[in-house]
């Protein structure tokens, strides 16, 4: 599967993003049509925006603004400029975080990362250290890197993600299912929602899958003994229109072993 498939973005940007992995809640679907994705690299910032950090940080709105160019793109600090580019100046995944402390403080980034997990439980312990060792960090003639504005500036964002963001190659790791799945529902909807149906319903009853399902013109055919199963699938009539056939798992309170024994004695007369 393509990861520049146009129609799949274009998709994904109208917000209809029922079944899709990761993005099909109602706070991700707000936040997906205030992103308008078009490209890989955002559906990995767009599910590592969505954690507590970043929200707690405020991260959200100067992405959207700096990605739609609605506005300046926000710069913690010059220095950072060439590890924040791929977020638009923002400060989203561990890694940002771990660049951070480095540039800040002169730590390695093994010791970056020990800190970077400390600050959820003990960032009043780490501040101190961090505000010393910043204040002390000089340029080649001698002068201070990091203002006491730039420090409390810097400060409150690494206090506010603390660690509940995600490592970039998690939400990669993410973004794949999700992607995925946007790009069959834009290209076989009717198969893509016959496979959630079947397997699981995911965050939302079935009845509103059935009722996305009509939305894109993909028929709901009855249970027919002859024809229904153990799994829905997809049917196409003779105008060519496909169709989902519901599934034997329909009729309530029947049992396994009663529904293998009907589809064992199909078809019936």
């Amino acid at each position: 599967i393509p990861h520049d498939d146009e129609p799949t973005f274009e998709y994904i940007r109208t917000g209809h993003t029922l079944g899709m992995f990761q993005i099909e809640s109602p706070g991700q679907r707000e936040l997906i049509g205030k992103m308008q994705p078009t490209e890989y690299s955002d559906l990995i910032a767009d599910i590592s925006l969505f954690r507590p950090g970043p929200m707690k940080g405020n991260m959200i709105a100067p992405f959207i603004e700096g990605k739609n160019g609605e506005g300046p793109r926000t710069e913690l600090h010059p220095r950072f400029r060439h590890f924040l580019r791929d977020s638009y100046g923002v400060v989203i995944y561990h890694e940002h975080v771990l660049h951070i402390l480095h540039e800040c403080m002169g730590v390695t980034l093994a010791e970056a990362d020990e800190l970077r997990r400390s600050l959820e439980k003990n960032a009043d312990a780490i501040e101190a250290d961090f505000r010393t060792k910043t204040a002390k960090r000089m340029d080649d003639r001698g002068r201070r890197l990091y203002s006491a504005r730039d420090i409390d500036r810097i400060w409150e964002v690494l206090r506010g993600f603390g660690s509940f963001g995600f490592c970039k190659a998690h939400g990669a790791a993410f973004a794949v299912p999700t992607y995925q799945s946007a790009w069959l529902k834009t290209h076989y909807p009717a198969e893509f929602l016959a496979g959630i149906l079947t397997h699981d319903p995911g965050m939302y009853p079935r009845r509103l899958l059935l009722a996305e399902a009509r939305r894109m013109g993909v028929g709901i055919l009855p249970l027919d003994i002859n024809i229904s199963g153990e799994s829905y699938h997809v049917e196409q009539d003779k105008n060519g229109r496909y169709g989902i056939r519901l599934a034997l798992t329909e009729l309530a309170g029947i049992s396994q072993a009663e529904l293998r024994r009907i589809v064992e004695g199909q078809p019936y007369h």
